[in-house]
């Protein structure tokens, strides 16, 4: 029993999961939903695909198995891609984590298959396995998880994208590859992870292994299994690769638009397991498996024969179904398909009298609750019944109160004959409801909001009030601190889960065709945006105040602390009505801080309160990180974390929440009296860190790059992927160089092979070195080069505390013209000196610098802001 819940479960909250996604599939609505789903009533196949990121996927694999060939497919990525970089906006690391959650919730939305997760973290760019295993504390911590999803999900097939050989470039991907196949055996063997089956999950045997062949004509040995992706299915409109590329777009941080492109596309496959004899000259992943309904009993292990009447009926009404479907008029199908859930349902209650192996029936239960599903699905979708739970407001707080109306739209269909039962609702413990005699208003925001009228053919409607101790909705896996690469779940998470299900839901029980199906479906609150229309966000649990502290981070140069300094707290109220208090600082011993406290008074949700508060530091303070905490005191209760709500067009709204705090780093640092100019890339926070040294800098517009006046600035710095995003810079590049050879100062951040490839630098030059590690050694090449010696005197100690890398797209060779500043090169690697180098160009200085600075300076790593303080003081002209 416990462990058909835990599956029950699991499977549920993905049903829940899946209508968050903002992309409307077309693929899974109207007469192509339905065609699929009528598909999918024919066949018990199964798949997981594995690899190690968002993105890794092989998107048109996924596409063909789950829209072709009809089966249960998930996709289990390792890690969530936090360690990645984001070509929309400023995430990065948890942040962006969620973002590409997200992105993976909407390629499944448009490929048909579900998403998975393990616990370890996207720690960034690595070559190497080994240390893939030391940031992850070892094997065992992935491929657990991996083991869980396997017994939990129970697919036929395995396909990993990866081989675990250095083949596979990146070390997630090595590891990945290399767990795959020792998952698959641990997932069988009861004595592997014995705590999984002490809480009721049963070992599973995959019954065929594959792996990807991703990687061309270099791959040791060829596929055996050639799958055709570029298939036209005319009830989609597609192929299955179109589909993919579709989805595959969706990972927009990640840059990974793709042409749609028609005609004969493939995917390769190599077995490299069976547990089924093998079938020669195979045309599927299935072929050997019987995965038919009428097979369904022997496939769990039942004696021949057993519930041999119910699955015929199904199978028969899946058949009669799909040969009579008429999208014009799908209620037709209803009594069919009424014929066929009754029939899932008796085999699911024949098997508690059946004699047979109690593993037999588990299973036969496991694989009779997805058809059920699968079933109901296809009824109420046939039906054309709509059932929708929305909420008066997008947020509740902690004992707040927010309206619900549960509503079900019965189409008028002269065949059509539905019940609906009277709605209700499903809340947290604690929570309460009670009925409204009168349905709320639901209002949108502009010109379309008095539109918003409907009658729904039955709608009951609740006044909800949150438990006092109502639990914060944020992404799951981040509500405790990670423990070093590894996320620390809470005991009660939904784990592997992309998100936690729906606070609330609302359910009732529709009769169709004399059949009842329970509906539930997400409380969500409906946004009619006058630009992009209809939109619904979940309802969420936020704090009723949010604090934050500005600066979050300063680095501030350990001669310039004068007596105090200003730190600013801001108030933000989520509370539905006005709301007073008291804020403060708690502070680092010695810190004083003036006033000790300060009163506030917020009049409505959405507005905020400001404090200022003065700190002193104590004599003789020393260089080093000052950390200050800011905490809100309100009705007996404490409010000391910032909310930061992440929201971009192509997915939901999700928040998050981090301590409120002031971390004050003293770093022995000077900068030269410069004038600087950013062309900003695909987007970082290194002008602010200059700005933290005191530095002026200008966000050079294109108008700037092509015609302003460039003399003006001592120093101009080119911001993270320029080349590619950035038209501007790519046409007047030589506009730039120009203005180095007139005695300017040029430093290029990190870059594509593009920046090479187009020629962009003043000498002959390729991009393709990198350093992953850290904490690789550093050496420094030319220690009397004014990089390293003026302002500041840079020493070995300035490369400590680096985060995720020491640099990446070094140059690779490099004309003698370049002198190399630094040696940097991971411990499994060979020599690289293109990191850093410099070049004198006619009066002025040019410098291509690979060292992350993008993620070194919001970090506030202390080296990293003395080494970029004597790189822009090359440009100064003054003492």
């Amino acid at each position: 029993m416990r462990t058909r819940l835990a599956v029950a479960g699991l499977v549920a909250a993905l049903s829940l999961i899946s209508l968050q996604a903002q992309v409307r599939s077309p693929y899974r609505e109207g007469a192509a939903g339905l065609i699929q789903k009528l598909q999918r009533l024919t066949t018990t196949a199964s798949a997981m695909h594995t690899g190690a990121h968002p993105d890794d996927e092989d998107s048109a694999l996924i596409a063909r198995l789950a829209r072709g060939d009809h089966a249960r497919v998930a996709y289990l990525s390792l890690n969530r891609g936090e360690g990645g970089q984001n070509v929309l906006g400023p995430e990065f690391y948890e942040a962006l984590g969620v973002i590409r959650t997200e992105e993976l919730l909407q390629a499944r939305a448009l490929d048909g298959g579900e998403q998975f997760f393990t616990r370890v973290v996207d720690f960034g760019y690595t070559v190497n396995m080994p240390e893939t295993e030391r940031k992850w504390g070892g094997r065992d911590v992935p491929l657990g998880d991996m083991v869980r999803v396997l017994r939990t999900y129970r697919p036929l097939v395995v396909a990993s994208r990866f081989s675990g050989t250095s083949a596979d470039g990146h070390g997630n991907h090595q590891l990945a590859g290399a767990l795959t196949p020792i998952a698959v055996k641990a997932a069988a063997d009861p004595a592997q992870f014995p705590e999984q089956i002490a809480e009721g999950l049963r070992p599973w045997q995959v019954k065929k292994l594959y792996v990807g062949m991703r990687f061309g004509p270099n791959q040791p040995e060829p596929p055996t299994l050639t799958l055709q992706t570029g298939v036209f299915d005319p009830a989609l409109g597609r192929t299955y690769a179109q589909i993919a590329a579709e989805g595959r777009s969706q990972h927009k941080t990640q840059e990974m638009g793709g042409a749609q492109l028609h005609g004969p596309q493939t995917t390769g496959l190599r077995l490299v397991e069976s547990w089924v004899p093998r079938v020669e000259r195979e045309q599927s992943v299935f072929d050997g498996i019987d995965t038919s309904i009428a097979g369904l009993a022997r496939l769990a292990g039942l004696p021949d024969g057993a519930i041999a009447a119910p699955l015929g009926v199904m199978a028969s009404s899946a058949s009669e179904a799909l040969s009579r479907v008429d999208v014009r008029q799908p209620t037709t199908l209803l009594p069919v398909l009424a014929r066929g859930l009754t029939a899932a349902r008796e085999a699911r209650a024949a098997l508690a009298t059946l004699s047979a192996p109690e593993a037999a029936r588990a299973e036969a239960a496991f694989l009779l609750d997805q058809e059920i599903r699968q079933w109901e699905d296809a009824l109420v979708h046939a039906s054309g019944v709509h059932v929708e739970a929305l909420a008066t407001s997008e947020t509740v707080t902690p004992g707040g109160q927010v309206s619900v109306s549960v509503r079900a739209f019965v189409p008028a269909a002269p065949d059509l004959t539905v019940t609906v039962a009277p709605p209700t609702l499903t809340l947290p413990i604690g929570w309460t409801q009670a009925p409204l005699a009168e349905a709320p208003q639901f209002t949108g925001r502009g010109f379309m909001a008095r539109f918003l009228r409907e009658q729904p053919s039955v709608e009951a409607s609740f006044a909800v009030t949150a438990a006092a101790d109502a639990r914060i909705t944020q992404p799951y896996w981040l509500e405790a601190p990670a423990r070093g690469d590894v996320f620390a779940w809470p005991a009660d998470a939904p784990r592997h889960m992309p998100f936690a299900p729906a606070v609330a839901s609302g359910r009732t029980t529709i009769t169709v065709a004399g059949t009842p199906v329970e509906v539930t479906v997400p409380v969500q609150f409906r946004i009619v945006d006058p630009v992009r229309g209809e939109l619904r966000r979940n309802l969420e649990v936020v704090p009723a105040l949010s604090v934050q502290v500005t600066p979050g981070l300063d680095v501030v140069a350990l001669s310039s602390v004068g007596a105090s300094r200003q730190v600013t707290v801001r108030i933000d109220s989520q509370a539905p009505a006005a709301i007073s208090g008291e804020v403060s600082l708690d502070m680092p011993s010695g810190w004083t801080a003036t006033p000790a406290r300060a009163a506030f008074t917020i009049e409505q949700a959405g507005q905020s309160a400001t404090a200022t508060f003065a700190v002193a530091p104590p004599k003789g303070v020393a260089q080093g990180s000052h950390v200050f905490t800011a905490r809100a005191v309100s009705g007996g209760r404490t409010y000391a974390h910032r909310l930061r709500t992440i929201a971009y067009p192509h997915i939901q709204t999700h928040r998050m929440y981090e301590p409120a705090r002031f971390d004050l780093r003293l770093v022995d640092v000077t900068v030269a009296p410069v004038t600087v100019g950013y062309i900003m890339g695909t987007g970082d926070e290194v002008p602010e860190g200059l700005k933290r040294l005191g530095v002026p800098v200008t966000l050079l517009t294109p108008n700037d790059v092509a015609s302003g006046d460039l003399a003006r600035y001592d120093t101009i710095m080119v911001g993270v992927r320029a080349s590619e995003v950035r038209p501007d810079f790519v046409a007047n590049h030589g506009r730039l160089l120009d203005y180095v050879r007139n005695g300017g100062t040029l430093i290029v951040q990190e870059q594509h092979e593009v920046y090479t490839q187009k020629k962009l630098t003043p000498f002959p030059a390729e991009i393709g070195s990198r350093v992953t590690d850290e904490d690789a050694p550093v050496t420094i090449l030319e220690p009397t080069h004014p990089v390293f010696t003026t302002p500041n005197r840079i020493t070995l100690d300035d490369f400590r505390n680096w985060r995720q890398e020491r640099n990446a797209y070094g140059f690779q060779t490099f004309d003698p013209q370049y002198t190399p500043l630094l040696e940097s090169h991971d411990p499994w690697d060979t020599e690289q000196k293109g990191g850093l180098v410099y070049a004198r160009l006619g009066k002025g200085h040019y410098v291509y610098s690979a060292y992350s600075w993008f993620r070194e300076l919001p970090d506030g790593v202390p080296g990293a802001y003395r080494i970029v303080a004597n790189l822009i003081s090359l440009g100064s002209k003054r003492p």
